[in-house]
Formats: structure tokens, sequence, C-alpha cells
């Protein structure tokens, strides 16, 4: 049976997490003690060793959350973690990313060492974490990642509350549509036949492709089963929003307006960095790498390439395409008072907003247009049934 155990030599400042093999936690406990060890915890070990992959965004969001109200409590790092870890644990819960964290800092790892273990952790937050320990003032660091994870999340939450209504509206068309074809549509069908109605051109292609239906059930439903799987699957793995983003960025207006969400996430990120006491060139680095697209961190990189050169910061913003007209004067004057994190704010503020903007004009434009579509397509199949009815009105008048 395996036990975990945290242990310490008196007169050492480190407390140490091992794996040991014994028959009862009472062998354990005995075999530290005769070892000259004080056994602080022992525990019953799962073997899970390794951090998940699949820790998200919004969990470092939450734990920074928690453990800033903490420290402002008056806790230690080690003291907020331990407390958080105790309480996911009285509720059952299985916090990985507290878990980690907790057995990393009572190994005598820092906060942003301890971090930087872990799997998916947003860069920005590293650096902020960092510039908080040099500075000895963590938790307004943490303030500063906070403010910079809810723009970002804001921007993200306008996209996807405005592709909600679109995406439910599609699906009960498409969930009308196929259930007049498959369960109305072959009842239409056989009293036609029957009545001895003629019907031709769409007519004729629903009522044969509904009676295919009617014959051929179970694999119909095995066919809408397996598209209804590779679209989860392409959804799931990301295949789906790589794709729509191609398509986005080659639709000039559409791209423009992605890079301004972009821009925002760059320049808050800078703004982040530039306060917790990061020199410039080294906080223009680290935002290139605050989730932008490919072609965005090369011009990131290029920028920084002019500033090491010698070239004006404004000058090497707008040469690399990170910054308008506007932009470049508000950090031409930031080079002349020094205060780069006030203009940068302004800059971030002025493409979220412009982003929020564009995301409630599609939303006004597309809505309307996918009602009418979804219309039409149900209409369509509606008047589609009915037309050999009219047909038989007219041969009978």
């Amino acid at each position: 049976m395996q036990f975990k155990v945290r242990c310490a030599r008196p007169g050492e400042m480190v407390v140490r997490d091992e794996v040991l093999e014994a028959p009862d936690e009472s062998s354990v406990r005995d075999s530290l003690s005769a070892q000259g060890l004080v056994v602080l915890r022992v525990r019953r070990h799962s073997g899970r060793q390794q951090v998940s992959q699949s820790l998200r965004r919004q969990e470092y969001g939450v734990f920074c959350r928690e453990v800033r109200t903490l420290i402002r409590a008056g806790m230690t790092v080690v003291e907020a973690v331990d407390t958080l870890a105790t309480r996911d644990e009285a509720m059952q819960r299985q916090p990985e990313l507290i878990r980690a964290l907790r057995d990393r800092l009572q190994q005598g790892q820092s906060l942003s060492h301890a971090l930087s273990g872990l799997p998916h952790v947003p860069p920005v937050l590293l650096a902020a974490v960092r510039a908080g320990e040099r500075t000895s003032n963590l938790a307004e660091a943490l303030d500063d990642y906070l403010r910079f994870d809810e723009l970002v999340q804001r921007l993200r939450r306008k996209v996807i509350s405005a592709a909600i209504y679109p995406a439910v509206v599609t699906c009960l068309g498409v969930a009308i549509s196929l259930f007049l074809l498959m369960v109305v549509m072959p009842s239409f069908a056989r009293m036609y036949q029957k009545l001895k109605a003629r019907s031709g051109g769409l007519s004729a292609g629903m009522i044969e492709l509904s009676q295919w239906v009617s014959e051929h059930q179970l694999a119909s439903f095995a066919m809408l089963a397996v598209v209804a799987m590779i679209v989860i699957s392409w959804v799931k793995t990301g295949a789906a929003s790589r794709f729509f983003m191609r398509v986005a960025l080659s639709i000039p207006w559409i791209r423009v307006r992605i890079e301004d969400f972009q821009l925002a996430m760059l320049y808050q990120a800078l703004v982040l960095l530039l306060k917790g006491g990061y020199p410039l060139v080294e906080a223009i680095q680290i935002s290139g790498q605050a989730a932008l697209g490919p072609q965005l961190s090369h011009a990131v990189q290029l920028a920084r390439d002019k500033i090491l050169e010698g070239t004006l910061v404004s000058h090497a913003l707008m040469s690399a395409g990170l910054c308008d007209e506007m932009d470049r004067r508000l950090m031409a004057a930031a080079e002349r008072n020094g205060q780069f994190h006030l203009a940068a704010d302004v800059v971030a503020r002025m493409h979220g907003e412009r982003f929020e903007l564009f995301v409630e004009r599609v939303t006004r434009l597309v809505e309307p247009f996918l009602l009418l579509a979804v219309a039409l397509l149900v209409g369509s199949i509606v008047v589609a049934m009915y037309l050999p009815v009219f047909d038989m009105a007219t041969r009978f008048r």
C-alpha cells in the first residue's frame, strides 16, 4: 500500500513530500520517526502523479480571485492555497490546480515557479505573478491580471452571446425540416398515391426523398447520428473554430475587427506588465504571447526588434501594423512623459470598444437574415407538400 507523507527534519526549513510503501499508516509514522523526521501528514496515495492537461483558463481566473481575497485578509500565499485546498477537500471536490500548487509551494517553491510547471498557464499571469513577487505586492499583481482576464472574457462573452441565437434558430429550422421530411411528408405521399394525384418538380423530389426515408428509417437515423457525431467531434477538437477563423480572416472587413480584439488583448497585457515593473521591450515580448494569432505575434516580434535597434516605440508599432494613427500619437505622447501604461490602457479600451460595436452590429444584421432563411426553408417544404393538393383542386373544378 502506498502512502503520501509530508515530513520535515528538525532544524531545517524545507518540507518534503514523499511516496512510501508500507502495510499501514502506523508503520509509516514509526519508520519516519526512527529516522528523526517530524511527520506532518500521512494519507493514502491514489497513484496520480501528473497534472491533467485539461486545466482551463477559467480555473486560473477563479484561483487568482480567491487567492487575492485571502492575501488581502492577511494570509501568506502558502496559507491561502492550503486553505483553499482544505475547503475543497471538505466539500469532496477534486481541485487539481489547487492540489498541484499546494504540493509545490510546500516544497519551498515560489508561486511563479509552481505555476510554471502547470499546463496551459497564461503567460501574462505568470509574468504578473513574477512582477508581484519582485515588488512584494502579489495582491495588486493579481488584481491587474484579473482586470486583463475580465477584458478578455467580456469580449469573448460578447461573441458567444451573439452566436447563441443564430445557432438556436438554425438548429430549430433543421429539426423542423427533418421532422417534415421524415414524418409528415411520407403520410402525404401515401395519400397522393391513393388519390392518384400528380406531382412534379420540387414536390416530386420531396415525395421521393420522403418515401426513401420512410422505407429506410434505420439507415436514415444512422446517417443522422453519424453526421451529428462528426459535427460534435469537429467542434470539440477545435477544427470548427479554426475553420471559421480562416474563413473570417479571408474577409477583409471582418479581419480588421478580429485584429481589434487581438490588439485589445495585446495592449491590456502591456498595461499589466508595465505596471508590474517590466522593461518595455520585455513587456512587449511577453504580451505577444497573449493568445494572439501567428501573424500578429510575428508583428510583435518585428516591433520589438525595431525598438532594440533604436527606433521610436510609436514608429516601431506603426510600421509593424500594431496601431493606427490615433494609437501612434498616444504612444508618441507616452514617449515624452514616460506614461506608457496609461497610453496602452487607452488604446486597449478603444480597440475593445470597436470590437464590441462590431459584434452588436453583425448580430443585428444576421438575425433577420437567418430568420428569413429558416422561414424560406420550412416554407418551401410545406408548399411542396401542398402543391399536389392545389393541382387536384384545379382538375376537379
